[in-house]
C-alpha cells in the first residue's frame, strides 16, 4: 500500500538513504532540511523522483512548526508516517560547553521533535492513522566524554517516546524509535564544538560504520512491525551488555580508546 511518508534531516546521511529507499519502494516521500540544493541531489538518486516533494525548513526555529505542519499536512491531505530524523551531534565537556551551545543540541535533537509530535498527534488521531518514527543513538544507553549533552538529548527522547507509546496503547497511531550504533556518515564533521563551531573531522568510529543505505533497509523492514525499539549496531553494540553487566570493564576499555 502506497503511504505519504515524511523524513526530516533528508539532505544527507541516514535521512538521504531513507528518502530513496522509500521514494523506491513505491511510497510518496516528502523530504525536509534547510538546503535545497542537497535535497534536489538527493531526489535526482531516487528512481522515482516524482514521488518526492520538497519542503524547505529549519527545524529549530520551534515557532514556526505550526505553520510547517500544516503546511505539510496539506501536501497529500494528510501523512502516514513520520521520520524524524533531524539532529545534531556534539565534541566537547561539560566544563567548557557553552550552556547556548546545550540548548542547540536539546532544541533541535529534543524540543523539535517533541513539538512536532504534539501538533500531529491530533491530526492523526483525526485521521485515524499514523505512525511516528523517531531516530535515536546508542549514545542514549550510557555515558561517554565529550558527548553529555548529546547522549542526555537522545535518552530523554527515548523515554519520552515510550511514555508516549504507553499513552497510545489503544490508538491507532504507532509510535517507534531507532537506536543506531556507528553510521558511515559526516555527522561529525557538523558535530558543535564546546564554543559551538563545527568540529570539521570526521569520526574514525563513523569511517568504520554502517552505510546508510544498510540502515535505512532496516528502518524500513522494522517500521512494519509493531515494536516500539531497535538497536542496530555493529561490533560497539557490545557496550550496552557490557555496561549492564560490568560497567567498571566498559569504562576501563572506553578510557584506553581515548588515551590513543
Amino acid at each position: 500500500m502506497k503511504q505519504v511518508v515524511w523524513i526530516t534531516g533528508a539532505s544527507s546521511g541516514i535521512g538521504a538513504a531513507l528518502v530513496r529507499q522509500y521514494c523506491n519502494s513505491g511510497h510518496y516521500v516528502i523530504a525536509t532540511a534547510r538546503s535545497k540544493q542537497r535535497l534536489e541531489k538527493v531526489i535526482s538518486s531516487c528512481s522515482k523522483p516524482k514521488n518526492v516533494t520538497i519542503l524547505i525548513a529549519d527545524l529549530e526555529k520551534l515557532d514556526e512548526l505550526p505553520q510547517l505542519i500544516s503546511n505539510l499536512w496539506e501536501i497529500h491531505q494528510g501523512i502516514d508516517t513520520v521520520i524524524l530524523n533531524a539532529g545534531i551531534a556534539q565534541w566537547g565537556n561539560v566544563r567548557d560547553t557553552k550552556i547556548e551551545v546545550e540548548n542547540k543540541i536539546f532544541n533541535l535533537n529534543f524540543w523539535s521533535p517533541i513539538q512536532t509530535i504534539k501538533l500531529l498527534l491530533p491530526k492523526m488521531q483525526k485521521k485515524g492513522f499514523g505512525r511516528i518514527i523517531c531516530i535515536g543513538s546508542i549514545a542514549s544507553q550510557f555515558g561517554q566524554r565529550n558527548l553529555a549533552a548529546y547522549s542526555a538529548s537522545k535518552s530523554a527522547l527515548k523515554i519520552y517516546m515510550e511514555s508516549l507509546k504507553e499513552e497510545l496503547y489503544n490508538s491507532p497511531i504507532k509510535v517507534q524509535i531507532i537506536s543506531p550504533g556507528n553510521i558511515k556518515t559526516k555527522i561529525m564533521s557538523s558535530a558543535l564544538t564546546s564554543n559551538g563551531e563545527k568540529l570539521n573531522k570526521i569520526g574514525r568510529a563513523q569511517e568504520k560504520g554502517m552505510s546508510p543505505e544498510k540502515l535505512a533497509k532496516k528502518i524500513y523492514r522494522f517500521s512494519k512491525t509493531r515494536r516500539f525499539h531497535k538497536i542496530y549496531t555493529g561490533i560497539e553494540g557490545l557496550a550496552l551488555p557490557l555496561h549492564r553487566l560490568s560497567p567498571k570493564i566498559l569504562y576501563f576499555l572506553l578510557r584506553r580508546r581515548y588515551a590513543d
